[in-house]
């Protein structure tokens, strides 16, 4: 896929020629043509699949006798299930790439809005190309007389520059941390916890429009979806909450049940192991909750599975593997909080049994033969744990690696070179299978 042409071209679904072929275009006008001195007109270019001859991404095109020129444009890969979705860079444009970890090798290159704080980013397994492979919550920032900003959920997939595209109401604020939204497992409806409702809004992605709300003060910000069925938590009380999404898309309050110990403190981050419907949470106290939603909500007190806390480093980013068998915690070496400005630099990765939380291997960075921790993510099937950081310095400079752990020993089965992004990985992400 050429990566120029992945930006931003939904509103139009053209491209404009450059600005002096245009002005040599219109410069040519017949004194016949109702123009008015100095007006530029931009002829469109079509967008067609390359034809013979034509190699997009990596080789120089001679230039024709065409002008405008032609411009090119295929299809994506889908993404496989032994990938893995890196975000590259964030800003007023978040850049992410499939990633194949085995070889370390970056395919299809995505570019989509940021959310309100963090990037809200879902991909998901394909078989064809025109099968949904990356959702984002966008916020496309006003510029100047273009008007407000435009907050959407955009699907992308084929050829990338025409995305399924949902305008929201001005109103909604999708909580952009993760684990407050999610994506039905039948790839029907976007579910996110709204901060300006507080409680959760339902996007129809089939019809294209926002499908309900509901309006839960004291609960969220998570959306851990098992089917139609979402659960939540509501700290003050203690609480564990379930929700029904009908199929028009409308979600109502089913039950809840307080479960929740008397000293249970809440967190910013959860992570949702689809195959066995558990949910980890692990507390700004450090404790460690795996919620079974199997049979819907608990009906016995939850205890923790044990404590994350350390002497000497303060626990980070966390995430349970699809068959919720293990737990891997990042670890900081400064005990102010992650979340702090001054949270420390990741130096190792915790990998624990997720019923006992047993260890099972400390991945340091002498073990991982790293210099640098950027993130780490599952793969889809839970059997591997990656790892992605700086590699050894060599002559002044190092290069990003991304090293494969056995989640059953936390014995090393791979580590190579990241090749093929345009920038360093900054976080990983498990792509969603959908039924």
């Amino acid at each position: 896929m050429n990566s120029a042409l992945t930006k931003r071209l939904s509103r139009s679904s053209v491209v404009a020629i450059p600005l002096a072929a245009a002005l040599v275009l219109t410069g040519c006008s017949s004194n016949d043509d109702a123009t008015v001195d100095g007006e530029v007109t931009y002829p469109t270019v079509p967008v067609i699949p390359p034809g013979e001859g034509i190699s997009l991404g990596h080789d120089d095109q001679e230039i024709g006798a065409t002008i405008p020129e032609p411009v090119h444009v295929g299809d994506i890969e889908p993404i496989k299930a032994t990938d893995l979705l890196a975000v590259v860079n964030t800003g007023l444009e978040v850049e992410l790439n499939a990633l194949d970890p085995v070889t370390g090798v970056a395919g299809n290159r995505f570019v989509v809005g940021p959310g309100i704080w963090s990037p809200v980013i879902h991909g998901f397994v394909g078989e064809t190309s025109s099968d949904p492979a990356v959702l984002a919550a966008e916020v496309w920032r006003p510029r100047g007389s273009r008007g407000t900003a435009e907050f959407t959920v955009s699907t992308y997939s084929g050829n990338l520059l025409e995305p399924s595209e949902v305008l929201l109401p001005d109103y909604a604020r999708a909580h952009s941390r993760e684990g407050s939204s999610a994506v039905t497992s039948d790839g029907r409806f976007f579910v996110t916890w709204d901060d300006g409702l507080y409680g959760i809004r339902v996007v129809d992605l089939e019809a294209k429009k926002e499908s309900g709300s509901l309006q839960i003060i004291g609960c969220g910000p998570f959306t851990w979806l098992d089917g139609h069925e979402l659960y939540s938590v509501c700290e003050d009380t203690r609480e564990l909450i379930q929700f029904s999404i009908d199929d028009t898309g409308v979600p109502t309050e089913t039950s809840r049940s307080k479960v929740l110990p008397e000293d249970f403190v809440s967190t910013r981050t959860v992570t949702w192991a689809a195959e066995a419907k558990k949910s980890l949470l692990v507390g700004a106290n450090g404790d460690v909750y795996v919620f079974d939603f199997s049979e819907g909500l608990p009906a016995t007190e939850v205890t923790p599975i044990g404590n994350a806390g350390q002497d000497g480093g303060r626990f980070a980013d966390n995430e349970i593997d699809n068959t919720g068998s293990r737990i891997a915690i990042e670890y900081t070496d400064s005990v102010v909080h992650p979340h702090s400005a001054r949270g420390g630099d990741v130096v190792k990765v915790e990998l624990v049994d997720a019923a006992t939380f047993a260890p099972i291997k400390t991945l340091d960075l002498p073990t991982l033969g790293l210099t640098e921790i950027s993130s780490s993510a599952f793969s889809v099937d839970g059997s591997i744990l990656y790892v992605v950081g700086s590699g050894p310095e060599v002559d002044g400079e190092t290069t990003q690696m991304i090293v494969g752990i056995d989640a059953a020993t936390g014995d090393q089965v791979s580590s190579v070179e990241v090749t093929g992004t345009v920038d360093d990985i900054g976080s990983l992400i498990t792509p969603q299978v959908l039924e």
